[in-house]
C-alpha cells in the first residue's frame, strides 16, 4: 500500500492493518535515512576537505555554522508551513487546493529567499567580530558566511520542495536529488578549494579559494538540486502536477495556515540557533583547539541522530494526511510507531558512536589534539541520543497535527533554561568538555518533556488546516 492509497483507504473508513501501517512506515523512513545518512557522509568528507587546509579553516567555519543553522532553520520552518498544508488537503482529496499552496510556496521562496540572502550578506559583514571570532579567521569565516548566504534562496528551495514531495508521499526524487547534491558538493569542492597541483601525474586545475570554495561549491550543488525538484514536482505524474487551472496568488487562508505553523517553528529554531550561537561564543573564547574540536564533535554527532530525521519525514506525511482524513486513530498510530523506531535506530548507532569516536573523528582533521579532544566529547552526549531521536521524532509527528506551538515552548524552555543555564556551570570549570555536559543534560531532559507531550494526546484536538 502507497501513500495515495492510505489516504483513499481512510477517507472511506476502511482499517488498516498494522502489517500495513508498518509496511508504510518503513517505506517511507529507508529512503530517507538512507538520504541523510549519504548527506552527513558527504559532510564528512567536506568537513575533511576543509580540515586539510589546516585547524584555522575548520574554526573559521566552525564560528559562523550556528549562524547558517539559524538560516536554515528559517527555510525549515517556511517548507513545514506549507507542506503540511499539502499532506492535509492530499489527505482529504482536495488535489486542486494542494497545488494552490504549492504554487503561494514558489512565488514565496522567491521573494522571501532574495530579501534574506541581501539581509544576510550585510550582517555577515561584521558577523564573525560580533561572535568574537580569533581575528586571524575572521576573515576567512567572513566570506564563507557571505557566500553561503548569496545562495540562500536555493538552498530554501531546496528544502521546501523536498519537504513538499516527501508529505505528498514521494520520498524517493527528494531522496535521490539530495544525494545528489552532496556529491556535486565534493566535485565543486575538489574543484574550489584548492590550488592547481599535480595528481597521479595529471594536473589538476583548482580555483584555490579555500574556505570560500567550500561555499561555493555547496551553494552551486543546492542550486543544481533546487531547480530540478521543482521540475519534478510539476512534471511528473501526480497529484501536484500542475493542471493549468492553478491560482497563481497569495491566498489569505493559505497564508495565515503558513504563518500559523511557521511562526512558532521559525521561533523554535532561532531560540535553538541562538542559543548555539550563544554556546559558540563561549566557546570561541576558548582558543582555536576548542572551537575545531566543538565543530568536529558536531559533524561526527550528526551521523548518530541521522535516522530520526528520516523517520520524521515520514511522520509528518503520515500524521498530516491521516489528520487530513479525520482518522484520529492512524494519526496515534502513526505518531507511536514512527517515535519508537527512530529511537531504537538511534539507541544503535548511538552505540556504535561511543564505540568508534577516535577513528570518526581522526576522519575530519589531521590535527591529533582536535581529534581527541573531539571523541572525548562524543562520548560524553552518545547517552543522550535515544531520547533526541524521541524529541526529533515527536516533533515531526506534532507539526504533521498541525501542532508546532508545542515543539516550540519545549525548545525554547530546555535550550534555554537547561542548556544556556547550566553552561555557565560547567565552562567556567571543565572548559568546552563542560559544553558538552550541559548539552547532554539538555537533550535527554528535551526527550522526556517531548515523549509526554506525544502520550498525553491533546496534538490529536488541534484543528484541521481547512
Amino acid at each position: 500500500m502507497n501513500m495515495l492509497q492510505m489516504s483513499e483507504a481512510m477517507r472511506d473508513g476502511r482499517s488498516i492493518s498494522l502489517k500495513s501501517q508498518t509496511q508504510l512506515i518503513i517505506a517511507l523512513s529507508i529512503p530517507a535515512i538512507l538520504e541523510q545518512l549519504v548527506m552527513t557522509l558527504m559532510s564528512y568528507i567536506d568537513t575533511a576537505m576543509v580540515g586539510s587546509l589546516g585547524p584555522g579553516a575548520t574554526a573559521a567555519i566552525g564560528v559562523v555554522a550556528s549562524s547558517i543553522w539559524l538560516m536554515n532553520g528559517l527555510t525549515s520552518a517556511i517548507a513545514v508551513g506549507f507542506s503540511v498544508q499539502i499532506a492535509q488537503y492530499l489527505g482529504a482529496g482536495r488535489d486542486g487546493d494542494s497545488r494552490n499552496v504549492l504554487c503561494q510556496s514558489i512565488l514565496f521562496n522567491v521573494l522571501f529567499g532574495v530579501v534574506m540572502a541581501a539581509a544576510a550578506i550585510g550582517i555577515g559583514q561584521v558577523l564573525p567580530e560580533l561572535l568574537g571570532s580569533d581575528p586571524e579567521i575572521a576573515p576567512a569565516a567572513r566570506s564563507y558566511f557571505c557566500t553561503v548566504a548569496f545562495f540562500f534562496p536555493f538552498s530554501m528551495a531546496s528544502a521546501l520542495y523536498s519537504s513538499i514531495l516527501r508529505c505528498s508521499g514521494n520520498i524517493l526524487l527528494p531522496s535521490i536529488m539530495n544525494v545528489g547534491m552532496c556529491v556535486f558538493d565534493v566535485i565543486f569542492n575538489f574543484i574550489f578549494i584548492y590550488p592547481p597541483r599535480d595528481i597521479g601525474g595529471f594536473h589538476v586545475w583548482g580555483a584555490g579559494l579555500g574556505v570560500q570554495g567550500a561555499a561555493l561549491g555547496t551553494g552551486l550543488a543546492q542550486a543544481c538540486v533546487a531547480v530540478t525538484l521543482l521540475l519534478g514536482i510539476i512534471c511528473r505524474r501526480g497529484p501536484l502536477r500542475f493542471q493549468g487551472n492553478e491560482t497563481w496568488r497569495f491566498t489569505k487562508p493559505c497564508m495565515n495556515n503558513m504563518l500559523r505553523l511557521s511562526t512558532p517553528t521559525a521561533l523554535e529554531r532561532m531560540a535553538l540557533s541562538l542559543a548555539q550561537i550563544v554556546m559558540t561564543s563561549v566557546v570561541a573564547g576558548m582558543g582555536t583547539v576548542a572551537v575545531a574540536s566543538n565543530y568536529v564533535a558536531v559533524q561526527t554527532e550528526s551521523i548518530c541522530y541521522l535516522p530520526a530525521f528520516g523517520v520524521a519525514s515520514a511522520a509528518t506525511a503520515l500524521v498530516g494526511q491521516s489528520i487530513g482524513a479525520r482518522r484520529l486513530d492512524m494519526a496515534k498510530r502513526f505518531a507511536y510507531g514512527t517515535t519508537i523506531l527512530g529511537s531504537i535506530l538511534v539507541f544503535f548507532m548511538a552505540l556504535l558512536m561511543f564505540g568508534f569516536a577516535p577513528f570518526l573523528t581522526s576522519l575530519l582533521t589531521a590535527d591529533t589534539e582536535v581529534a581527541e579532544v573531539s571523541a572525548g566529547l562524543l562520548r560524553i552526549v552518545a547517552f543522550s541520543e535515544p531520547l533526541f531521536a524521541v524529541s526529533i521524532v515527536a516533533t515531526g509527528a506534532l507539526r504533521g497535527a498541525g501542532d508546532s506551538k508545542a515543539p516550540f515552548f519545549i525548545n525554547l524552555f530546555t535550550m534555554w533554561g537547561v542548556r544556556v543555564m547550566t553552561v555557565l556551570v560547567f565552562t567556567h570549570r571543565f572548559g568546552v568538555t563542560g559544553v558538552w555536559i550541559s548539552m547532554t543534560a539538555e537533550l535527554i531532559t528535551r526527550g522526556i518533556v517531548f515523549l509526554i507531550r506525544l502520550l498525553r494526546g491533546r496534538w490529536l484536538k488541534m484543528p484541521v488546516l481547512f
